[in-house]
């Protein structure tokens, strides 16, 4: 069983799905690709769409019985992939966002593509505090974290955890995401894989061949620890996580005596 934590299903609220039709094909694959449970997470103050609570949980509810009428098996959820901003705490505190889980322990987490910004570490230590576990949504997509793993490495050090897109795993984004996606996998910076679908051709589920390449690079173990870390979060429950690896040491250079060697 496959449960995927970031999806774009809702049509016409966001980049993803545009209708229902797309969204009812989009979930075709997914059921075929063994995807039992998705968590809608429609884009929320990215700068371009706002999805309030209410809304998303309206959209899901709709969303649900349509998708029964079609004939699919799989069951759907209402969260929100919420871009980091100053006003999360008070959005967060006014009950405007929606958790991965029932009980409020998990929360998607966007940064914007090129940065991570200044005041990530303050609003994620409150929320640690609370005892909110962040999931960062995509962190091989993100300039900044990409470019210098010690950033995420600080942030799973403190408490969040890292959402690795299937389709930056396998290949279809490019050689680079590609790269960094298994990189951050190895050194357990990522936890989970989902596969913020979008659309059919260029943004589809790919669970199926990002598990298979998971199990081809780490093992079925490995395969095994994020299927239940996926399904850890969409319960509530605690992750079991392994130690981050942050930068290799560098090696001491051997004092040469003389300079002639």
């Amino acid at each position: 069983m496959i449960i995927d934590l970031h999806a774009h299903l809702i049509p016409g609220v966001d980049d993803g799905a545009q209708t229902l039709e797309d969204s009812i094909e989009l979930a075709r694959i997914g059921q075929a690709e063994g995807v039992k449970h998705i968590v809608l997470t429609p884009h929320h103050r990215n700068g371009q769409y706002i999805n309030p609570k209410q809304d998303v949980l309206a959209f899901a509810e709709a969303l649900s019985d349509t998708y029964a009428q079609a004939g699919l098996e799989l069951e759907v959820y209402p969260s929100q992939e919420i871009r980091l901003t100053e006003k999360f705490m008070e959005d967060y505190y006014n009950q405007d966002l929606l958790s991965l889980d029932e009980i409020g322990r998990y929360y998607l987490i966007e940064f914007p593509t090129k940065t991570v910004p200044s005041f990530a570490k303050e609003i994620l230590g409150h929320l640690i505090e609370l005892g909110i576990t962040p999931l960062i949504a995509h962190p091989e997509r993100n300039h900044a974290l990409a470019s210098d793993y010690d950033l995420l490495y600080e942030l799973v050090a403190m408490g969040c955890l890292g959402q690795i897109t299937s389709s930056s795993y396998v290949g279809l984004y490019g050689e680079q995401l590609q790269y960094h996606a298994r990189n951050m996998i190895e050194r357990n910076l990522a936890h989970i894989i989902a596969s913020d679908v979008h659309h059919i051709d260029y943004r589809p589920f790919n669970m199926k061949a990002a598990f298979e390449q998971l199990e081809r690079d780490f093992g079925i173990e490995k395969v095994e620890r994020f299927k239940q870390n996926a399904r850890d979060i969409f319960n509530g429950d605690t992750v079991q996580v392994l130690p981050p690896i942050g930068k290799m040491p560098k090696k001491k250079r051997k004092r040469r005596f003389f300079g002639f060697f």
